[in-house]
């Protein structure tokens, strides 16, 4: 990777960061990451700083071992969400870690996170539930995470938050906010049944026949991204 592309890659973490504090995907805490190309090494944001203010110079580098090998303030605590998945997803470019309300709760109910906008195709059976709830912090931890979301693309951590994997900044940003809106509409459908009728998530096949027309192409990806890029310097969050 070259220096102005490693540099890219820093300004759009720290955008998408940004971005997703604006969709409360993140708060105070949270936190992505980004795989530098080629290496063994991981951009990260520091544990403390805001990251409602976020900028490309405050990233971190650290190993797959979660050695700090560059910047002087520490990683989050849970740089081993971040360092377990690259660890066993080599596909895996990007990582967040958020704490979205609503998709949270599914992780403490016995109601699976069910399908039920077309973009959840990928989930048909829902999605894996880690049973640890406490926070992530050791490398066996992290393995152990890396294990529930298998080669998924998002798993939730019980009581806890999110975890989502992605191969460009674009699709991270688009997944995290998709996710947050199906589990969004699956409350909203469950409200609406409470009095009687049935919940009808999409079935096993209508996600087959939706993945097989829905293309992943860097279209809608990039829609979003622009989307929000002009959301977030029209509220001056960037």
């Amino acid at each position: 990777m070259t220096d102005p592309e490693l540099e890219q890659l820093k300004r759009d973490l720290a955008t998408c960061t940004r971005l997703l504090v604006m969709a409360d995907v993140l708060d105070y805490s949270g936190h992505l990451s980004a795989r530098i190309p080629g290496t063994d090494r991981v951009l990260i944001q520091p544990r403390d700083a805001s990251r409602a203010a976020l900028t490309a110079d405050d990233l971190l580098v650290v190993e797959l071992d979660g050695t700090l090998v560059e910047g002087d303030v520490p990683p989050p605590a849970e740089t081993a969400i971040h360092t377990g998945v690259y660890r066993n997803r080599p596909d895996a470019a990007l990582v967040c870690h958020g704490h979205p309300t609503l998709s949270t709760t599914f992780s403490m109910t016995d109601r699976p996170f069910l399908p039920m906008r077309h973009f959840a195709y990928r989930e048909a059976a829902g999605l894996a539930v880690h049973p640890d709830a406490t926070h992530i912090t050791t490398r066996e931890q992290g393995d152990a995470v890396a294990k529930t979301l298998g080669d998924a693309h998002a798993c939730l951590l019980r009581a806890h938050g999110t975890v989502l994997v992605a191969p460009t900044i674009q699709e991270l940003l688009m997944d995290c906010l998709d996710l947050e809106e199906n589990a969004r509409t699956l409350l909203a459908a469950t409200q609406l049944t409470a009095g009687g009728g049935q919940l009808r998530p999409l079935s096993p096949e209508e996600c087959a026949e939706i993945g097989r027309s829905y293309s992943r192409s860097r279209h809608r990806p990039n829609k979003v991204w622009e989307h929000y890029v002009h959301r977030g310097t029209a509220a001056g969050v960037l």
